[in-house]
């Protein structure tokens, strides 16, 4: 007798990720995650100084001190961010575009703690029983959330640079490098944190503090893409995601197999 379409593991997952989709576009943690991610460029030039010509200036016209980091928009989508070794508890430093790739975990934290708070996912795994499918199909929703909120931050950044009318000039192939590495580098930042977010449960705050302390932790991993970037960047970063979303997908699958349902 023929095995059931339904029993192969693709029809599986295409069933996961229906679920999760529907639940992802239905609850309203998304579009708080995709308007702050646009909001954060605008308070990002408002608050450099940088004048009409993009050369940086204080109130009273003079040039500002090095320490202003932008004098393009474009750099606002390069954010370099913690890579530098500034003071660790300057938090208004971390208010950049790497800060989508925290936002990112912090939407799967709170699935994943909904699911174990509600109850619902004894509903999961009773119809299905295989812990990956659950895995792919949470990092799967990060990944695309996570894009998303890069997305947000690009079009905030270009609205903000258009009021305000800063600089544009930038070379157009490492800008798109830039932002394809950094899209590819969600694949092993979501995969951390919903190990994180399995591990911790139904205990929100707890991972949510996790989350926020690896992201800080690793924000010169998400630095790598700069405006500088080649395909060559592209490619570490592809394979960078992969190997990190399947090697740690594998970890959050044993931890599910490990623990139980309570």
């Amino acid at each position: 007798m023929p095995r059931p379409a339904s029993s192969g593991a693709r029809p599986r997952v295409a069933s996961m990720l229906r679920l999760d989709f529907h639940r992802l576009f239905h609850t309203p943690i998304l579009y708080v995650m995709l308007t702050v991610s646009a909001i954060i460029p605008a308070l990002l030039l408002t608050t450099t100084g940088l004048d009409a010509s993009g050369a940086p200036a204080d109130p009273s016209g003079r040039p500002a001190p090095p320490s202003v980091e932008h004098t393009n928009v474009w750099q606002l989508i390069e954010s370099t961010g913690r890579s530098g070794g500034a003071d660790p508890l300057d938090f208004g430093g971390y208010a950049n575009i790497n800060m989508v790739f925290i936002f990112a975990g912090l939407l799967m934290a709170i699935f994943v703690a909904h699911d174990y708070i509600s109850g619902f996912v004894k509903n999961i795994f009773s119809v299905h029983p295989q812990k990956a499918d659950y895995v792919i199909s949470k990092t799967v929703i990060g990944i695309f959330s996570g894009a998303g909120m890069i997305l947000a931050y690009v079009f905030g950044s270009v609205i903000a640079g258009l009021i305000t009318g800063q600089a544009f000039d930038v070379a157009v192939s490492g800008l798109i490098w830039c932002l394809l590495s950094k899209i590819l580098l969600m694949g092993v930042f979501c995969a951390l944190f919903l190990g994180v977010a399995v591990f911790f449960r139904s205990k929100l705050w707890i991972t949510i503090v996790f989350t926020f302390l690896l992201g800080m932790t690793l924000y010169p991993a998400a630095s790598v893409a700069t405006l500088d970037s080649t395909p060559a960047t592209t490619l570490a970063s592809l394979l960078a995601g992969t190997v990190g979303a399947v090697g740690l997908g594998a970890v959050s699958t044993l931890i599910l197999n490990r623990r139980d349902l309570a």
